[in-house]
């Protein structure tokens, strides 16, 4: 009996050991990932270099891969390797959503261009703006960076006969609560956010500079006014390896 116990606390020992050096190998490799040893976007050596740093099997570094996956730390691309993430922004969908403002809580600062703009009847548009399907409304395509590096693209929608001018009045300011506030709006909140994900148009990837096989995010909303008026409607495509949504319960 006495022999069967010892037994037992071997294996019990044994089954033990592997999970405790997965886990220091994932340190590690955390430590290597903060400290720039591994920029981000970076690839990871292989398998059998990383296997032989830390002299273990390959079953047990795979499992502090997929730790760092499941982290945000790592991204796995079939057929190429295993990469450092890059740049991740928490952006959080509120009342008072803000881009300028939910990058800067998370210490980023955001360059937002303007890519074009039309004046087109409503169409789908109508229905969230309410207004009538032959109405004008006035069309942003804007694309969001951050460190130089395109994050976001989005199309925004307003009610030409109230914010006819929103075009000029978002080039001159770059942002556009500041050129809805030129234009009479002077507070607005969102009103709802639908979020869905899918693989990005040709031109979308080429716009985001990533691969079209690489999933966006996709946030259509409608925002109103302090009189509950809706006075913007859109889609927002975001790069999925590099925004998290977050979704914040404010008042």
């Amino acid at each position: 009996m006495l022999h069967d116990t010892i037994d037992l606390s071997n294996a019990r020992e044994d089954a033990a050991a592997p999970a405790a050096r997965w886990a220091q190998i994932a340190a590690a490799l955390r430590d290597d990932i903060a400290s720039g040893r591994f920029a981000p976007g970076a690839r990871l050596p292989n398998e059998s270099q990383l296997a032989e740093r830390f002299e273990v099997h390959r079953h047990t570094l795979r499992q502090a891969v997929r730790q760092l996956v499941h982290e945000g730390h790592l991204r796995v691309v079939q057929g190429r390797g295993t990469f450092v993430r890059e740049l991740v922004l928490d952006y959080a969908l509120k009342r008072r959503t803000r881009l300028t403002e939910n990058l800067a809580e998370a210490g980023e600062r955001a360059q937002r261009q303007l890519l074009a703009h039309q004046t087109l009847v409503a169409g789908e548009w109508a229905a969230p703006l309410r207004l009538g399907t032959r109405d004008e409304v006035e069309v942003l395509y804007t694309r969001a960076a951050v460190r130089g590096r395109p994050i976001g693209l989005s199309t925004t929608v307003y009610p030409a006969a109230r914010l006819h001018g929103m075009a000029a009045a978002f080039a001159a300011t770059g942002s556009i609560t500041a050129a809805l506030r030129r234009l009479g709006v002077v507070d607005y909140q969102r009103a709802s956010s639908t979020v869905s994900c899918r693989l990005p148009t040709a031109a979308e990837a080429d716009a985001l500079a990533r691969s079209a096989t690489e999933p966006v995010l996709v946030v259509q909303f409608v925002s109103v006014d302090s009189e509950g008026a809706p006075v913007e409607a859109g889609r927002t495509l975001f790069a999925a390896d590099a925004v998290q949504l977050s979704v914040a319960h404010d008042a």
